[in-house]
Order: structure tokens, then sequence, then C-alpha cells
């Protein structure tokens, strides 16, 4: 059996503290419209092609978001050499290394349990007031939050995953 407790802190960061924070909670809601911007386009292509697959839980989600950080789709370079030929270098999401990888998984949990909420709604599984389909999280008009798992590395470093 095991027990799981949660805590909430009442934050006094320093000014670099409250920079981490904010890339943190930044990453987090990029994670999670990133998300349900893959599982949006996937329905749209599943109108014409219905075997297409739809990513609707987090682990479905999580792979989505790792297969696709480090492509040419989410971030590239163009270096030009001193001979004049421009070469693409393909450098994923850059800052994703100043960020804890977890940050993005449970985002992209965090999709996953909305879809599931949502569905769950509509079929009737859900009790309470019906749950509509999930929207992106906006900068200004949603409250910055990401979460991080209580779990170490073989090394001791917090964080767990790799970047």
């Amino acid at each position: 059996m095991s027990r799981h407790t949660s805590f909430r802190y009442c934050l006094d960061p320093t000014v670099e503290q409250s920079e981490v924070l904010t890339r943190h909670a930044g990453a987090a809601r990029f994670a999670f419209n990133h998300s349900l911007g893959v599982v949006k386009t996937a329905l749209t292509h599943r109108t014409t092609n219905p075997d297409r697959r739809v990513p609707w839980t987090g682990f479905d989600l999580i792979n989505a978001f790792n297969s696709w950080k480090k492509t040419e789709a989410a971030g590239r370079v163009i270096v030009v050499g001193a001979n004049g030929t421009a070469e693409i270098n393909v450098t994923g999401l850059a800052w994703r290394t100043e960020v804890c990888q977890q940050v993005f998984e449970e985002a992209a949990v965090d999709c996953g349990r909305a879809l599931a909420a949502f569905s769950d709604s509509r079929t009737g599984k859900r009790a309470g007031k019906r749950v509509g389909f999930p929207r992106f999280k906006t900068k200004n008009t949603t409250t910055p939050t990401f979460r991080i798992r209580n779990k170490y590395t073989k090394a001791g470093r917090a964080g767990g995953g790799s970047a």
C-alpha cells in the first residue's frame, strides 16, 4: 500500500528563481498546447483517413512530443559558411535543456487527462457537469503552473528523464 501526499507552498523567489519558474511554466503551457495541437491535427486528418490513429492518452502524447522535439519541425538554424554556402542545422527545441524534462511530460499527461474527462463526459462515465473539449492555454488568461514528480535519477539529481 502506498500513500501519496501533496504539499502546497507559498513561494518568495528571487529574481533569478522567478525567471526559472516562469520558464518552466511557459514550457508546460507550450507542451500542453503542442499536445492539444497534435490531437486536433490528427482529428482533422482522420476525417479524410479513418484509419488515422489519434494520440489520446498521456502516454501517447508524451511519445508524440518526444519524437517531435528533436526534429527539424521543432527548430532549425541556417548557417552560412565562409564560402557562402548555406546549410540547415537541425536544433529541435533549442531551449529544451533549460527546463526539466518532467515539465513536458506532465503537461502532456494533463492534456491526456483533459481529453479523457471530455470523452467520459460525452459518454456519461463522468458524473457532474459536462466538460467541453480542451482549449489552448494562453499566456495572459491562465495561471502559470507546472508539475514535477518527486523522482530522482540514479545519479541522485531531481528530475529524471533525459532532455
